[in-house]
């Protein structure tokens, strides 16, 4: 999306083959540092998920991401899951989801955008300086 605003490129069809391969390697670098703590939040911090659970929440998160995607909403494939696996939770007991670590993620989400955007404002006015 860069390229394009920057008018380095006119559309995604024409994307630098850099642009997908450094993509993939920043997630991929990411999943290996950090990842692992992703799947245990959300296998077993949230509440505990046995397979077939598991099946139950990422078919619901599929048939959310589905459904957005037609009405063309744009939501986060963790926001989807996350949310499918507290019902999967709840569907046991309230109780078996652990409110407290949902609480978190949640503040985690709503603070992201503005931290972001903040961070994405002081680093462009620091590059603009070169």
């Amino acid at each position: 999306a860069a390229l394009i605003a920057g008018g380095n490129i006119n559309s995604f069809g024409e994307m630098p083959a850099w642009v997908p391969i450094a993509c993939y390697t920043a997630i991929g670098l990411g999943t290996m540092s950090g990842g692992w703590k992703i799947v245990k939040t959300m296998g077993t911090r949230i509440t505990k998920v046995t397979p077939f659970e598991g099946v139950a929440a990422e078919t619901a998160g599929a048939l959310t991401l589905f459904i957005t995607e037609a009405l063309r909403i744009p939501v986060s494939t963790t926001h989807t899951i996350t949310g499918a696996i507290m019902g999967v939770g709840a569907t046991k007991r309230l109780s078996a989801v652990r409110w407290g670590v949902t609480i978190n993620l949640i503040w985690a989400w709503v603070l992201t955008i503005p931290i972001s955007a903040l961070l994405a404002a002081g680093i462009y006015h620091i590059v603009k300086l070169f």
